[in-house]
């Protein structure tokens, strides 16, 4: 009896934890309100906007462009300044390595984090380490700057939004909203339920539904029409609002929600990491590239005694580089660990892309990390075929080579 009731109480905690760790999807949550941002609109002083997310956020012309504009309309006095720090297939862990250099250089006055679709699939507690990490270095910068978490939503997630819930990268946002105070914008919600009464299209060819709106064609990224509008729309209704919510005052950090938390992680450009042996500074990889704003030097070697070698302190760290057809594969040796691969060449490698690895569950400590191209070759046409691409000119893919961008440490 006494194993059966131990039994019953660890089922009966894990269920409580599981059903806290998911919410109640809400349109809004207004907190803490974002009063020094519309304060600093009175001033006549330049009012910085950040955008710090994923490719929703990325895309031209999309509830980014469309809100920035808005703001413009609305407050025709206010002298608004863009900072677009948003970078496709990216998450809040690589977010929070870069918001130092990409956002908090610029000094905003209003930070807006969208990372809801790229964290999909994340543990809770990770979404919550990095989402925190990005609010304490933005509030550690300066205390008045304004926050306020977006969510939007993917195919994938619409079997958590028909039962009323958020996804689990959504619910874990809202519980650092919560510990923060921080307004938060589900500008995904009336899409969802536009979706879900069968009122808009959620994936298809425009064409293909003359009679209704199509969210997307690819089930994540919305069209500029119709879905980044919905986005666009629900944010300045609610920014209405905010508006008259909260007063300025005096912010203190709370303590942590999670220990370890990413406030200590930072970026650190390929310029300053002590490169060893045959490197070239190169930017065919990223010429006309939208990335090319974030990674100013790329160096690139085919060489195998060549090596990266900094420290890392921690139990994680990463890599930021150029994946694409000149791309192979690499060697990172950590300690006295055995050494690790990691493909640099996937099955979308037809182009140049900006990427990110991280490198998680290290034991706790300073560790010694050295990178390297590894000698092996990959099967290029093999891992392409996957996509069902084929390679017309194998000249492109010859080189196995490292792209260096920069490196993602906790300091």
């Amino acid at each position: 009896m006494r194993q059966l009731t131990f039994l019953f109480l660890v089922l009966l905690s894990f269920s409580a934890s599981a059903q806290d760790s998911i919410r109640s999807a809400t349109e809004a949550n207004y907190r803490g309100g974002l009063p020094y941002f519309f304060a600093s609109i009175k001033t006549g002083q330049p009012v910085r906007v950040a955008y710090l997310g994923g490719s929703i956020t990325r895309a031209d012309g999309g509830w980014r462009d469309q809100t920035f504009r808005w703001l413009g309309q609305q407050y025709p006095t206010a002298r608004f300044e863009p900072i677009m720090a948003a970078i496709g297939g990216t998450g809040s862990d690589f977010g929070a390595y870069r918001v130092g250099s990409h956002v908090l250089a610029f000094k905003p006055d209003l930070v807006f984090v969208e990372f809801a679709v790229n964290d999909q699939g994340r543990p809770s507690r990770a979404v919550k380490a990095s989402m925190e990490g990005i609010v304490r270095q933005i509030r550690q910068a300066n205390p008045q700057t304004d926050i306020c978490f977006v969510y939007t939503f993917s195919k994938p997630q619409l079997e958590n939004y028909s039962r009323g819930q958020f996804p689990v990268s959504a619910s874990a946002m809202e519980a650092v909203a919560d510990h923060y105070n921080l307004p938060s914008v589900a500008m995904c919600l009336p899409a969802v339920r536009q979706v879900l009464d069968g009122q808009m299209i959620m994936q298809g060819k425009p064409k293909d539904y003359p009679d209704k709106p199509v969210f997307s064609e690819d089930g994540v990224h919305p069209l500029n029409e119709t879905g980044q509008r919905v986005y666009a729309e629900t944010v300045q209704k609610h920014l209405l609002a905010l508006a008259g919510v909260g007063k300025p005052a005096r912010r203190r950090l709370p303590k942590p929600l999670v220990a370890d938390n990413l406030e200590k992680a930072t970026l650190i450009l390929a310029d300053a990491v002590d490169r060893k042996g045959n490197w070239q500074a190169v930017d065919s990889v990223t010429r006309g590239k939208a990335y090319a704003q974030f990674l100013p030097r790329v160096y690139a070697t085919t060489d195998t005694a060549a090596t990266v070698r900094f420290q890392a302190n921690g139990t994680s760290f990463g890599i930021v580089d150029v994946v694409g057809p000149g791309a192979g594969q690499i060697v990172v040796k950590i300690d006295n660990d055995p050494p690790r691969y990691l493909d640099r060449f996937d099955a979308y490698c037809t182009y140049y892309r900006m990427f990110y690895s991280l490198i998680s569950g290290l034991k706790p400590g300073l560790h010694q990390v050295e990178i390297r191209v590894s000698p092996t070759r990959l099967d290029k046409a093999a891992i392409l075929k996957k996509r069902n691409q084929t390679i017309t000119n194998p000249a492109l893919y010859e080189a196995h080579a490292f792209y260096l961008g920069g490196i993602l440490v906790q300091q």
